[in-house]
């Protein structure tokens, strides 16, 4: 008889209780594997054992509850569904199926199933995308509640780590097109794939004609960039015909990355497309001043600190940001909007300019006059979960350059409960010159991205400069600072 055979006897022979104590320590694969050892201990497995399966869930993962109980009463409500429906056993078993569905590296016995695996993400990225949306961290033990966040761990981030860090061609569900095109069965990057130099990533901004699933584009913002989308010409480009549309960023999306339909909600497939440009803008132009927060931990929400001596100060508005932005030529800008109609043109060739770093200073300010000001009023909704906060400020070379200008804005949740909606307007030489419309893809987390553009919209009617921006906070951006 085997060793684990007389393992898996010893235990049956204990009481039920002392057993269900021990089997709670086993992670779901080792509790699979005891229940194969005998009828018994099968029987003993059962899906029905919720609090089981709940304790071996829990040996791998975070506890969904704490993500949950974060969330404001909007997006709380509309997760209600999906706390009802949850099943311990179920869970274990979506996620397990996806990291053992994958092809592992080094192993090309395996090259044969990779393109029904990548034809599918729909399979794969939601259940990772909900692997993280359940992300919460605690303290490791022995440590004190004082230590900065950077020490404390999560469990589904590191599982996400070891997905990404194991699997064959993994990255390329973060951001390549995968859905048959019109004219075929199957994509171009899937029949190549196998093939010893596979073309450049076709991201899913790329797309911009084709419908785009918002789980794809929300678990891209939130991944940051890839290895292979960094230099690639056609992820630029792909980027930029989302970012420099003027139909997509008009009037109705208010000048910045939501839907064009007056809804205020997030548009996440330009928002993909302004974090797939400015995090590799971001990255070369700050040189080895700062990193590029652009990882899954990055953009757990509330994993940035409060100001305890500011407690209305949800959103974190006062702390140093640091941040840039870029921009097309003019003339190209307006080639693509209005002679790019029997003509599509390519704008991987037009590499954008970019400003330089610079660093936002603000402070809270409640004044008559900025809740006044028609500046910084929109007709789109917000959520009132939270109130809608203003600022004032200065921005400024990074860490001696361009001189001070003055900022003021405000910060207020998106509809949904999720995202913050940011609005910068920028002024100098006495006068408003830039309105800038930004998300933050959750609360106290990651950076801000959007679009500027001119604060005088009448005269164009949105056909005047734009382009894309961040600010990220200036802690997440030190030179040391733990990532995933």
């Amino acid at each position: 008889m085997s060793s684990t055979s007389n393992f898996s006897c010893a235990l049956i022979a204990l009481p039920t209780e002392l057993l269900e104590s021990i089997l709670c320590y086993f992670p779901p694969p080792d509790l699979i594997s005891f229940g194969q050892t005998c009828r018994f201990a099968h029987s003993f497995i059962q899906p029905d054992n919720k609090l089981l399966w709940k304790c071996s869930f829990m040996q791998v993962f975070d506890d969904p509850k704490y993500a949950w109980n974060s969330l404001q009463p909007t997006a709380r409500a509309a997760n209600r569904q999906r706390e009802s429906q949850w099943d311990w056993f179920q869970e274990a078993r979506k996620r397990y199926s996806v990291i053992h569905s994958v092809p592992r590296k080094g192993n090309v016995r395996n090259v044969k199933s990779i393109p029904s695996w990548l034809s599918a993400p729909e399979d794969v990225v939601p259940v990772l995308l909900d692997v993280f949306e359940t992300a919460s961290f605690s303290e490791p033990q022995g440590t004190s509640a004082s230590h900065e966040d950077n020490k404390r761990t999560s469990l589904n981030l590191d599982f996400l780590s070891r997905f990404f860090s194991i699997s064959q061609f993994s990255e390329r569900i973060v951001h390549d097109y995968h859905h048959p095109s019109p004219s075929t069965t199957s994509s171009p990057l899937i029949s190549d794939i196998s093939s010893p130099s596979p073309p450049g990533p076709i991201t899913r901004s790329m797309v911009a004609k084709k419908p785009v699933p918002e789980w794809a584009s929300r678990f891209h913002v939130y991944y940051g960039q890839t290895s292979r989308e960094e230099n690639s010409i056609r992820a630029k480009a792909a980027a930029r015909a989302l970012v420099y549309d003027w139909r997509i960023t008009g009037p109705e999306a208010d000048y910045g990355p939501f839907k064009n339909d007056g809804s205020g909600e997030v548009n996440w497939e330009a928002l993909e497309g302004i974090t797939s440009l400015m995090n590799r803008i971001f990255e070369g132009n700050s040189s080895a001043q700062f990193r590029t927060p652009s990882t899954l931990r990055d953009y757990v929400p509330y994993t940035l600190s409060q100001d305890p001596t500011c407690r209305e100060d949800w959103a974190g508005v006062t702390r140093p940001w640091v941040g840039t932005y870029a921009f097309l030529d003019y003339r190209a800008l307006v080639r693509y909007n209005f002679a790019n109609l029997e003509y599509p043109m390519d704008l991987g060739g037009h590499e954008e300019a970019c400003g330089d770093i610079m660093e936002l200073l603000l402070e809270l300010d409640d004044s008559e006059d900025l809740r006044e000001d028609p500046k910084l009023k929109t007709h789109l909704p917000i959520c009132k979960d939270l109130p809608m906060l203003y600022f004032t400020g200065t921005s400024s070379g990074y860490p001696h350059g361009r001189p001070t200008v003055l900022v003021r804005g405000i910060a207020a949740l998106a509809p949904g409960g999720r995202e913050v909606r940011w609005r910068f307007v920028i002024s100098y030489a006495g006068a408003d010159q830039w309105q800038l419309e930004g998300v933050q893809p959750g609360i106290r987390c990651g950076g801000v991205f959007g679009i500027w553009t001119h604060v005088e919209h009448d005269d164009d009617h949105g056909h005047g400069p734009q382009g894309p921006f961040c600010y990220f906070p200036m802690e997440r951006c030190l030179i040391g600072y733990e990532e995933l």
